[in-house]
């Protein structure tokens, strides 16, 4: 009999043992770090406004982020198929994107700036004005069923006339080589241009998006979050955002 408790014993600490070796529970994070200030790459290191949300709540879960870089496209794509478990990277709640991922509740408020390069001096005064220019921006992004849906069928702008690139950084090296007028940003990362005085806007749209997390279909992570968003409160949540967009 004391044998078999002895050895009842060695198998439970030889269980918590391996439990620990194990560490904390990983979580997959898919990003593209092409979205400053919500998520870049600066010194070898991801960083941003939406690194240090999530990076938090795994913090204070217990948990362990790992991150993996992808395009636009393959960001969603990798949450949706199951290789990730979150994806964030100043990622717009569509209805679109809802039919295969779910999202957590709003943590910013998004406008949509139209930028040129400062020496172009490119103003739209008028709405009308739009099919004269060039436009791009990341493929994947919200602003293609917005043009789809509302600047098309009132004959402002047509979706075939915009020029898709992998992410934001190609569209921008276009915009910079002379080879497009205006590239679709969000705020955020119109902000972190501007700062730099690459750009200046040219049209800015208001109350048409907001930013969320992306999670599988059914995820428990997603209700966690949302918990975890609720418990920070919006002080604490403006302070982490307002210290990256300064």
């Amino acid at each position: 009999m004391k044998k078999n408790i002895l050895w009842a014993c060695f198998l439970m600490v030889a269980l918590l043992a391996c439990g620990k070796n194990d560490g904390p529970a990983k979580v997959r994070a898919a990003i593209c770090p092409s979205m400053p200030p919500n998520a870049f790459e600066e010194n070898g290191t991801y960083q941003g406004i939406d690194l240090e949300l999530f990076e938090g709540f795994c913090r204070a879960r217990g948990y362990r982020c790992s991150v993996t870089a992808y395009d636009w496209q393959g960001m969603i794509s990798a949450v949706a198929g199951g290789q990730a478990d979150v994806a964030f990277s100043a990622l717009s709640i569509t209805d679109k994107r809802r039919e295969v991922i779910d999202f957590s509740k709003p943590y910013m408020e998004n406008a949509w700036h139209l930028v040129s390069l400062p020496g172009r001096n490119v103003v739209l005064r008028d709405l009308a004005e739009l099919k004269k220019y060039s436009i791009g921006y990341a493929r994947g992004m919200a602003y293609s069923q917005f043009i789809r849906e509302d600047l098309e069928p009132k004959g402002i702008y047509r979706l075939k006339d915009a020029r898709l690139y992998p992410n934001v950084s190609q569209a921008m090296a276009d915009l910079k080589n002379g080879n497009l007028d205006m590239v679709f940003l969000d705020a955020s990362v119109a902000a972190a241009y501007k700062k730099k005085n690459f750009v200046r806007d040219s049209y800015v749209f208001t109350g048409v998006d907001y930013f969320g997390f992306a999670f599988p279909k059914g995820s428990p992570l997603r209700d966690d979050f949302d918990k975890y968003l609720a418990e920070l409160g919006p002080g604490k949540l403006k302070v982490i955002v307002d210290k990256w967009m300064k």
